[in-house]
């Protein structure tokens, strides 16, 4: 809920510590810019730049909320970091890629528990329009997978950008105009993640995430094994600020989230009442609170407006949208389905998968194939004719179940079996 302050008061408001797991954004923003009292200016800008963005843009009713027009799609290429002290740190190329679906799933509001949503939040549920990518170039357009493994002698990060920094046990950034940078490691206790500033500098630019608490499997823990913590501090990434404010009956800047008085913790249900936000209460289901990670399930019109203004011609992120990682897909990963050897494979992944999946054809000389997928009973469902080498194919329209890709040139055809969650 939007209740304008003097912003660089606001930016400097003390919070007293929080003895839950939980992400230590704000914690961070206040070392920071204690630190670097610059860093509020900069941080001011970029704050009135959104504003002028939200003014100035066309508005479009979608349900009951009024909320500016988007047909917006924005790529963003990743930069996974993973820091391990030991084997198990070391997670696996699987529970990266499970981390990159559940940012596509939540930021395209493809996650099945939406359907947990109340009626009465559940037209404020909005498709942000961003998909998220493990990089397939570096900065001198060699391939990568987007996975950098580095071990490290540091047993425990913490809040001092250490893990960031190669000189210092951890490994340093790549450009944040062509990459989101992930870092994954052990950090110390109590602490879920954080993320880096707006205004801040490239070489701190990113999020980082405990590792038991990235992805969906291996060594994601309860009750933050669905991939929620990489959802929230990626939000931060894209300028949003926690439910409450980061103070009692603070402000998130977003007109479409009610007030609450504080962070709320665990899995609750039914109405919370606070700062006379009756009578729907807390948006506790929201992706930038604290609740468990099987409690959240949505960002709103409003959230999604205020992030897609770092997208506008000046925006703090708008050179992202020029990386050429945004259009290489990375190596497969280990839940891809292949058809053939070596050369001459044709690949898809993420499989299983819910929404959308890349395509990688055997080389350029089979753009112009056939494409067709039949469902179980061989019925074809989609058929398209392919334009490029590597493309996506939306799946988010097919109902749960295994199907059959197959792909038709004259030199013969290539087939492989898919499963849509």
């Amino acid at each position: 809920m939007k209740h304008y302050l003097p912003l660089l008061g606001y930016l400097l408001i003390a919070l007293p510590g929080l003895p839950q797991t939980a992400c230590r954004s704000f914690d961070y923003r206040q070392q920071q810019l204690s630190a670097h009292p610059a860093l509020a200016i900069a941080m001011a800008g970029i704050e009135q730049f959104t504003r002028q963005q939200l003014q100035q843009r066309p508005v479009e009713v979608t349900g009951q909320e009024t909320t500016l027009s988007s047909s917006i799609d924005i790529t963003i290429p990743v930069i996974v970091h993973v820091l391990y002290n030991n084997s198990a740190e070391n997670i696996s190329d699987a529970q990266i890629q499970s981390e990159i679906d559940v940012l596509n799933r939540d930021y395209q509001k493809l996650n099945a528990d939406t359907a947990a949503i109340p009626s009465y939040f559940g037209l404020r549920a909005a498709d942000c329009g961003f998909r998220f990518m493990l990089a397939g170039i570096d900065t001198n357009g060699r391939p990568i997978t987007g996975i950098i493994r580095k071990h490290t002698n540091v047993a425990v990060f913490s809040l001092d950008d250490e893990m960031k920094f190669s000189a210092r046990g951890g490994d340093d950034a790549w450009d944040r105009d062509k990459y989101l940078n992930i870092w994954v490691c052990n950090l110390t206790a109590g602490t879920l993640g954080y993320s880096s500033l707006m205004g801040g500098p490239k070489s701190t630019d990113g999020v980082v995430v405990l590792y038991t608490a990235f992805g969906t499997v291996g060594t994601a823990q309860a009750p933050f094994n669905l991939g929620r913590t990489g959802t929230h501090e990626v939000g931060h990434w894209l300028n949003m600020i926690h439910t409450w404010g980061d103070d009692s009956c603070g402000t998130d800047q977003v007109d479409d989230t009610p007030p609450q008085q504080q962070a709320t913790y665990g899995d609750p249900s039914g109405i919370v009442v606070s700062c006379n936000n009756a009578p729907n209460g807390n948006m506790y289901m929201n992706y930038m609170d604290f609740t468990d990670d099987r409690g959240m399930h949505m960002f709103t019109y409003g959230q999604r407006d205020r992030m897609h203004t770092l997208f506008a011609p000046g925006g703090f992120r708008y050179p992202i949208l020029s990386s050429p990682a945004a259009t290489a897909a990375s190596g497969a990963p280990a839940d891809t389905a292949y058809a053939g050897n070596g050369v001459g494979t044709l690949r898809i992944y993420p499989n299983p998968a819910a929404g959308m999946v890349t395509v990688r054809l055997p080389d350029i000389s089979k753009v112009g194939s056939l494409l067709e997928v039949f469902d179980q009973m061989g019925r074809r469902v989609m058929v398209t004719r392919v334009t490029t080498q590597i493309f996506n194919l939306d799946l988010s329209g097919m109902a749960g179940g295994v199907y059959f890709i197959r792909l038709i040139n004259s030199g013969g055809q290539q087939s492989l079996k898919l499963v849509k969650l």
